[in-house]
């Protein structure tokens, strides 16, 4: 999916419509989980097909978990043994009308169960370290809330409001963007929240344009910023909102790095999505544009300042870390997609699925 339509489709849509993008989910051990349709073809919005393991080069089709509607936002149990995903299910115009959060084992017989089926949307599903799950569900007005579901109860429980986005840290630590009025203006707060004690600490906020929010309720958290490992450094997707000048004039979100120790940010791409940060923290993957047409996977060094452009990227889609020295690619052909690897320290691009 070419930079330019991905952004596109933040203003095309509807906010709050909640596409579970089928994005590969990296597990513990290194087993990548993501879905193929019916053909065996991976697709971004795949409709029907199966949930599949990619582990130590070798495809483990999991046949008793099936899809019939578009299907993602994969996330792994702590132990590796389980994995949470949505399955939506197709209203007027195609566009999801039902949320389904479902779970499954990982074992070659194993079948996925629904856990809870809401007509509004769920996004962001995550484990808890108890094994207990939270996510993020939009009400009619597009307003965020971060829930937790306890399975023992088969419960769910509201813990905050006016939730954005929010992404699994370390421990039972969450990092959640939680959105305020200030005047005619709409704040956006960054902070760390302890989900067994509640306590909440903010690291950074930003002003927050009705572009932007849209964009963050369509498209998943993960493609519009991240945390580092320390928790020191974030990234951020963002329409261009003078942070630092000069101002930058493109129709897409350009890419900042805050520091939240130092409370200091600097704009490190013109145009940037996707930011992911390695495994240690050390480097900061994304997918930038440098005429507002043209792509490719980017790697930025924040110790040097450093960045280096992927070759054989210019028609990605998406990225992921699969460790410390390998960067998985999602590439866009005539066919469909194609799933690659980059070995950083050779640059070699290899196919990671045949």
């Amino acid at each position: 999916m070419k930079l330019r339509i991905l952004l596109l489709l933040a203003l095309v849509f509807l906010a709050g419509c909640g596409f579970p993008f089928n994005q590969p989910a990296v597990g513990p051990g290194g087993t990548i989980a993501f879905f193929l349709d019916e053909t065996g073809a991976y697709d971004f919005l795949p409709t029907v097909g199966n949930l599949v393991l990619l582990r130590d080069g070798a495809l483990i089709s999991l046949e008793g978990v099936t899809v019939a509607g578009e299907s993602g936002a994969l996330a792994w149990s702590a132990d590796g043994e389980e994995l949470l995903f949505i399955e939506t299910e197709p209203g007027e115009w195609g566009m999801p009308d039902v949320w389904n959060l479902r779970l499954t084992g990982v074992q070659t017989d194993s079948e996925a169960v629904t856990l809870l089926r809401s007509e509004e949307p769920i996004l962001t599903p995550a484990f808890t370290p108890e094994g207990n799950i939270t996510y993020l569900r939009l009400d009619e007005e597009g307003y965020g809330h971060l829930v937790l579901y306890d399975r023992s109860e088969e419960v769910s429980y509201p813990l905050l409001s006016d939730v954005l986005s929010y992404r699994p840290a370390s421990g039972s630590n969450l990092t959640v963007i939680q959105v305020t009025n200030e005047g005619s203006l709409r704040l956006a707060h960054v902070s760390t929240y302890e989900l067994t004690t509640g306590e909440m600490e903010e690291i950074a906020s930003f002003f927050l344009g009705m572009e932007m929010e849209e964009t963050f309720l369509l498209l998943p958290g993960s493609f519009l910023w991240d945390l580092d490992p320390s928790g020191q450094h974030l990234a951020l997707a963002l329409y261009d909102q003078v942070l630092i000048a000069p101002e930058v004039e493109v129709d897409g979100p350009s890419l900042y790095l805050l520091d939240t120790v130092e409370e200091t940010g600097e704009r490190i791409a013109a145009m940037g999505v996707i930011p992911s940060f390695s495994p240690d923290g050390s480097l900061l993957a994304y997918i930038g544009s440098e005429n507002e047409e043209d792509q490719a996977a980017y790697l930025y060094d924040w110790q040097t300042g450093k960045t280096t452009r992927i070759r054989g990227s210019d028609s990605i889609s998406t990225l992921f870390w699969i460790d410390q020295e390998t960067l998985g690619l999602i590439l866009e052909v005539e066919e469909g997609y194609r799933l690659m690897k980059v070995l950083l320290g050779t640059g070699e691009l290899t196919p990671l699925l045949n």
